[in-house]
């Protein structure tokens, strides 16, 4: 005779002080040792919810049953089994079906054998285990959306970050760390892509380099403490992981919750509009500047415009996304203008090559007189503003600022601090009186102080971000006039400079050019 016993454990149903998996096998063993059993083999689903019938074990020990390899199975009870009515008793009665008895040994009084006992029972109990899984899928679900609402990190593994928990205060909370394995990756990533690498070539170079994809990393470190992680992992990169990543303002210090709902329990996971999704900026330390993750999310909206990139891929055309007809708005084309020696890059509009003169005007330009007359257009600027941009103490002003800034927030601090001791002490005071003519002298009193204190916090605040603006400005202005001379000096401008400060360049059927920065240098050169 065949004896197996089978055992299933969800920390999720259970609890962290809820029945082991030790404890349901010594239930199982003592069991079949007291009615001469001999348990041949324990099925064992570690961490599997009861809800899904998707569970290594029950699927191995289901086709013993199917090829009647097996005479009994022993249960602590109908949970173990599983939690869905409907399922459940649909299991029960296969394993009734196939003549192999199935023994819950908890239930009723001294076990049940659902080959032989009323089963009237059963379908009270299944009901219940199916109600007591949804009762708690639904606490957890409105706890969590608590949780996410006061910006608590409840998510799991995050490439980039390790989740420490940390003591606050008496209590303690999750936080997100930089992961430094990893750190190199994400800076990579972006640098490339600013450079103007696409997707593919990024999953090249990291490949090349060795780098642990996303999956991968949580699978070594799942095996570094001992755990075994369930899901497919990948060693090569692939496209939407860089797209993930580039897309992600958790590396800028942003902690965004409620990404994502399962719908209803162990179901589906969908997308939650981006409108409903909570944002907590500066939740966590950032990887990535935000005027680089910004400038990244600018190229892959350029760069979803396919009408854009039509023919530019193959001859590696500079301009790629940035030109556009004047006339009618549409994208230029890179085309190939044929010599005797070299063909050479050039552009036209996209209508006139796809409709001829109904639709717009032939205007072939060429890559190189682009390039010159941006040069020239640049070299313009920076003679326009060179006065004023040379009177700019870039340094002296900064540590101005350093200085002005340390002493502000040193003093946000402060009466942040008197501010909440107010409202204690407050509470305190009130405490002390008895009769309702003091408490209101009280509440009056503190009324006064604490709002004083917040208009003096409310300024602070508002000086530290005039400061940090102006701070901003000042970068901002020698950054893109160190790009203008950097695009001057080469023969072919950088990709990754092209990105940083051209919005976009307007072709005339006259080959009239119309070059749009993102910045524009005069509005910045007023604060002076």
């Amino acid at each position: 005779m065949n004896v197996v016993g089978y055992v299933r454990v969800s920390r999720n149903e259970d609890g962290e002080n809820g029945e082991t998996i030790i404890t349901q096998q010594d239930i199982i063993k003592k069991f079949a040792k007291e009615n001469s059993f001999i348990v041949s083999k324990m099925y064992i689903d570690d961490n599997y919810s009861g809800y899904t019938f998707d569970r290594p074990a029950l699927k191995e020990m289901l086709n013993e049953v199917k090829n009647r390899n097996i005479n009994v199975i022993l249960a602590k009870d109908a949970s173990r089994l599983g939690r869905k009515n409907g399922q459940v008793l649909v299991l029960f009665d296969e394993i009734k079906e196939a003549g192999i008895r199935l023994i819950l040994i908890t239930e009723k009084s001294g076990g049940l054998d659902v080959s032989s006992d009323d089963d009237n029972f059963l379908g009270i109990k299944t009901w219940y285990n199916d109600f007591y899984v949804k009762d708690i899928s639904r606490k957890i679900r409105a706890n969590m959306h608590m949780q996410q609402e006061l910006g608590k990190l409840i998510m799991g593994n995050h490439y980039g970050y390790n989740k420490i928990k940390v003591l606050e205060g008496e209590k303690s909370k999750f936080q997100l760390v930089v992961d430094e394995d990893i750190r190199p990756v994400i800076e990579l990533i972006f640098e490339s892509y600013l450079k103007g690498m696409g997707y593919k070539r990024i999953c090249d170079i990291l490949d090349l380099k060795y780098y642990p994809t996303p999956s991968e990393h949580i699978r070594q470190r799942h095996m570094n403490n001992g755990r075994v992680f369930k899901n497919k992992s990948s060693t090569k990169w692939q496209t939407h992981m860089i797209y993930r990543i580039i897309s992600d303002d958790i590396y800028i210090g942003t902690l965004t919750t409620r990404k994502r709902q399962a719908e209803g329990i162990k179901g589906k996971q969908k997308n939650i509009e981006k409108c409903k999704q909570l944002k907590f900026p500066n939740n966590h330390e950032a990887i990535i500047s935000k005027e680089d993750f910004k400038l990244a999310q600018e190229i892959n909206a350029k760069r979803a415009d396919k009408s854009c990139r039509e023919s530019m891929a193959k001859y590696n055309y500079y301009f790629t996304g940035f030109i556009r007809c004047g006339d009618c708005g549409k994208c230029l084309s890179g085309i190939q203008i044929r010599r005797r020696i070299n063909n050479i890059n050039a552009y036209n509009c996209t209508n006139y090559i796809k409709y001829g003169k109904k639709s717009c005007s032939n205007h072939t330009i060429e890559e190189a007189q682009i390039v010159f007359y941006l040069k020239e257009f640049l070299k313009e600027i920076r003679d326009k503003y060179e006065d004023c941009i040379n009177n700019i103490k870039i340094e002296k002003k900064k540590k101005r600022i350093r200085n002005s800034l340390g002493n502000f927030e040193a003093r946000l601090k402060i009466e942040e601090e008197q501010l909440k001791l107010s409202f204690i002490q407050k509470i305190k005071d009130i405490e002390k009186v008895k009769g309702d003519g003091e408490k209101e002298i009280i509440e009056s009193t503190y009324e006064n102080m604490i709002l004083e204190k917040a208009k003096k916090i409310s300024s602070l605040k508002r000086n530290i971000e005039e400061l940090k603006k102006i701070n901003n400005i000042d970068n901002r202005i020698k950054s893109n006039i160190e790009i203008f001379d950097r695009i001057i000096s080469l023969e072919a401008p950088n990709r990754g400079d092209l990105e940083r400060i051209l919005d976009k360049i307007l072709v005339y059927h006259d080959n009239t050019l119309e070059f749009i920065l993102k910045v524009n240098i005069e509005s910045l050169t007023l604060d002076y």
